[in-house]
């Protein structure tokens, strides 16, 4: 017979455990109770969280390591204070649609706070760090982009401290747009980092939406020349030989 075990909302069914004198339904209440403390929602374990010193994230090590020995936040580069995932995760969601509109993309770093006029370079605690993952912070991102948002998230270890460092690319041809409300978050709002400050904005200037445009149409006309190369196509010469000939006038 199975039985039903109940957990906030939901109820589940379980099978009886002839070949072990186990309390399955009080194992199970006590495993969903662990990850609810964790996550504050029903999480399934997915990839580990690679470390920056594996050889395919030698540049990521050492921007994070540059970006450390400063404490300097920019347009690019934002701290966050160690704290779990569920306290920062619309947070990280909208700074992240920010940075992916930005040339070159950004980094997001966990573990580091202000405490008045210094910085707090402790690093993430472990009971915080063990509520990131991967998959998870990817996939929460991209549940409010349009279209997704490439990310990288690895751990950085420096002087003896640990740092969550999540790095945001740079959009593929289409500037991100929010697709979904959320606490800080709009439904077709476009996010950007204002040069010179670290703060995520709306787009709010005539300026701004050309700054991103801009940069939207020089990665389409680049796609084009690298198509028309890539199939043979006979590219038209330049016009400065012809420009020089005519010696400006």
């Amino acid at each position: 017979m199975l039985s039903a075990v109940t957990v906030g909302c939901q109820r589940f069914r379980m099978p009886p455990s002839p070949l072990f004198d186990i309390d399955l339904a009080a194992a199970f209440r006590k495993t969903v109770a662990m990850e609810q403390s964790l996550n504050g929602r029903y999480h399934v374990a997915g990839m580990a969280i690679p470390t920056s010193d594996m050889p395919g994230h030698r540049a990521l090590h050492d921007r994070v390591t540059a970006a450390l020995d400063t404490c300097v936040e920019s347009q690019s580069v934002e701290f966050k204070e160690s704290a779990a995932w569920r306290v920062l995760e619309l947070k990280i969601v909208r700074t992240a649609l920010a940075m992916a509109n930005l040339r070159d993309g950004g980094l997001l770093i966990i573990g580091v706070g202000e405490r008045g006029t210094a910085w707090d370079v402790s690093g993430i605690s472990d009971e915080h760090l063990t509520t990131y993952d991967v998959d998870h912070v990817v996939e929460t991102i991209n549940r409010f982009a349009s279209p997704p948002v490439a990310a990288t998230m690895v751990t950085v270890s420096r002087n003896e401290r640990r740092f969550l460092a999540i790095q945001i690319y740079e959009f593929g041809d289409t500037p991100i747009v929010c697709r979904r409300d959320g606490a800080g978050l709009r439904q077709g709002a476009v996010y950007v980092r204002p040069p010179g400050i670290s703060q995520t904005t709306e787009i709010r200037s005539a300026e701004q939406m050309h700054d991103l445009l801009e940069l939207a149409a020089e990665k389409r006309a680049r796609r084009i020349l690298e198509t028309a190369r890539r199939i043979g196509l006979e590219m038209p010469p330049s016009s400065r030989p012809f420009d020089e000939e005519l010696g400006g006038l």
